[in-house]
């Protein structure tokens, strides 16, 4: 049986949180995972200018996350991604 690919969605992490501002009709949703140097790296390497962290902005006077899927940045994707090479170089040493 072959791996499925894991998904990883915003939307079910626990670290993605929303915040409505009074008077404003749209959440604005923002990850809030502690692994924040990795981040700050991130967005400065690939010369992402806007807020650290931002995911985007929800429909009006809705609570459902924007996206489907987790944006590149996502720090569960590092440590997919890290996961998936090791399993990669382990095949290849097997071969």
């Amino acid at each position: 049986m072959k791996n499925q690919k894991q998904t990883i969605k915003c939307s079910e992490c626990g670290y993605c949180s929303g915040f409505r501002p009074v008077g404003n009709t749209r959440t604005e949703f923002t990850c809030t995972h502690p692994d924040r140097d990795y981040l700050k790296n991130h967005f400065h390497e690939k010369r992402i200018n806007k807020m650290l962290a931002f995911i985007g902005f929800g429909a009006r006077y809705s609570d459902v996350v924007p996206i489907k899927t987790a944006p590149a940045w996502c720090p569960k994707k590092k440590t997919l991604r890290k996961m998936n090479q090791g399993l990669a170089r382990n095949n290849r040493e097997m071969q």
